[in-house]
């Protein structure tokens, strides 16, 4: 038997979290295709904003419901917000608070649990939520490793795992659906007839890879032949309806029906400009995008606040910030994107130790016929001898110190010191720099904590590790989310050092 759990969460009680109108017709829709292309024994539809508890409530009974049947395939579809919290991901229920994560979030390790009590043949886990993508996407040295653990602990054989955005990326919702669930849905109107799991996927990567946005995670353990259902008519025009791609026809009768738009073939130079409006923005977007993030990064928790005397400095010019380097070479890396920003170099002597030939002196008779034997087997000859002498040398070297904007614009680059207000903590810095061209914006961000050199005193930063966060400028509410974004992983640590500090 085949079973399924679609999730969407569209409403938040807390002021931490946007609503997100889509999310509930992303869900919506996805139980209504499912249940047309596929033979579904149950599909457990949970879309009415319900809480955390009545949530894993609900998952719970739906699982012991079928936990001695065989089941051949468990789809899970979740759309809403999502967090990392350490080493877990967490599907964010309608009241979830950060305070009681536990009580009000649903973990992906418990969900994993549930699924391994009814051992399906195959797994499916779609995931469209900002942050998805940070259980198993953290670095390429442990993303297959900490999958396969995942995989092997949870008796999980056959999977397909689907998240919207990598580990530092925002997925993005319209005012209807979520970008990757619309993509999927698209996918299933190319074709009729089976499909496989396959096939959306590389419909869905190929659209994302244009689209030059966040690019969704595809984890697969699978043999790439397991259908995801079978594509007709009546699957098109669900879709069609939902999406409002309908128009009035006639039929043979006389009668009037509804048949699906049929798009006309537009041209390169349409599509070009279509494409231009959509991921391009203009010099005053940049500019608004830059004061509502400032604003919004400027506002921290009143908890916090209690900690920290938060000093900020906007409108910093790079060469004012520690280890720019790395965002030198990084521009190095990235060099296709036509940012507005090049890295800058420098010049330096250094010395190296090398073996210089000095001038040829003629050989006495003696070492002629000594070394004439020897030497005319190897078809060297001569009167001359070579001598070499170990020199110190002097050479010049180009290297990437830092980076500067081809562009000017005012408060682009910000830095945050958290001053302690109590003896037990430490001073914290943050460093903000964003990259950008017409079309695409980064925000690089670097954050350590100080060492005291007395009381009243710490020391420098050194911004080590810089890390990146891809935005899409043009999203609802993306200076908000990036900003709260790189507050949570601040106040994450913060909180996880005070734990450490009282035992807990």
């Amino acid at each position: 038997m085949n079973l399924a759990i679609v999730i969407g969460v569209d409403s938040y009680t807390s002021n931490d979290f946007d609503h997100l109108p889509a999310c509930n017709n992303d869900a919506r829709v996805v139980e209504k295709v499912l249940n047309n292309i596929k033979d579904f024994k149950e599909i457990l539809y949970i879309n009415k904003n319900e809480s955390g508890f009545q949530i894993k409530g609900l998952i719970s009974d739906f699982i012991e419901k079928y936990k001695r049947s065989e089941v051949s395939e468990l789809l899970f579809y979740f759309s809403g917000h999502g967090e990392r919290f350490e080493d877990d991901f967490f599907y964010l229920p309608a009241d979830f608070n950060r305070a009681k994560k536990e009580t009000t979030g649903l973990r992906n390790s418990e969900l994993d649990g549930w699924i391994k009590s009814i051992a399906p043949k195959l797994c499916v886990k779609i995931v469209d939520a900002c942050f998805s993508g940070t259980q198993y996407i953290k670095s390429e040295s442990n993303t297959e490793s900490e999958l396969k653990k995942s995989a092997q602990k949870y008796g999980l054989n056959d999977l397909y795992f689907w998240f919207s955005s990598r580990e530092n990326e925002v997925s993005y919702a319209g005012s209807e659906f979520s970008r990757f669930t619309e993509s999927i849905l698209t996918a299933l109107t190319e074709h009729k007839g089976e499909i496989r799991y396959r096939d959306i996927m590389a419909y869905v990567a190929d659209d994302f890879s244009n689209a030059g946005s966040s690019k969704p995670v595809f984890i697969t353990q699978a043999d790439n032949i397991e259908k995801f259902g079978v594509v007709s008519d009546e699957t098109h025009q669900i879709i069609f309806d939902e999406f409002g791609l309908e128009e009035e026809g006639t039929s043979v009768e006389g009668e009037k029906v509804k048949e699906p738009i049929h798009k006309k073939e537009e041209s390169i130079y349409d599509l070009v400009k279509l494409a231009s409006s959509e991921f391009c923005f203009s010099e005053k977007v940049l500019a608004d995008f830059i004061t509502d993030f400032n604003n919004n990064i400027n506002v921290w928790s009143d908890d916090f606040k209690k900690l920290y005397d938060i000093k900020i400095s906007q409108n910093l010019v790079s060469y004012e910030v520690p280890n720019t380097s790395r965002i030198g070479e990084w521009l190095l890396e990235n060099k296709e994107v036509d940012y507005f920003a090049i890295p800058t170099r420098k010049t330096e002597e250094y010395e190296v130790e090398e073996y210089k030939s000095l001038p040829k002196k003629p050989l006495n008779k003696y070492d002629i016929s000594n070394k004439l034997a020897s030497l005319t087997h190897l078809g060297i000859g001569g009167k001359y001898n070579t001598e070499y002498k170990l020199e110190t040398v002097t050479k010049t070297r180009s290297y990437v110190d830092g980076f500067r904007y081809s562009h000017s614009i005012k408060n682009r680059i910000t830095s945050i010191i958290f001053e302690p207000t109590i003896e037990i903590i430490k001073s914290i810095s943050l460093f903000i720099i964003p990259i950008y061209s017409n079309s695409k914006l980064v925000l690089h961000y670097s954050f350590e904590e100080l060492n005291r050199s007395n009381w009243g005193e710490h020391s420098s930063p050194s911004c080590e590790k810089w890390k990146v966060v891809d935005i899409k400028i043009n999203s609802v509410d993306s200076a908000k989310s990036s900003a709260d974004y790189i507050k949570k992983e601040i106040t994450t640590y913060v909180e996880n050092k005070l734990k450490n500090i009282v035992g807990k």
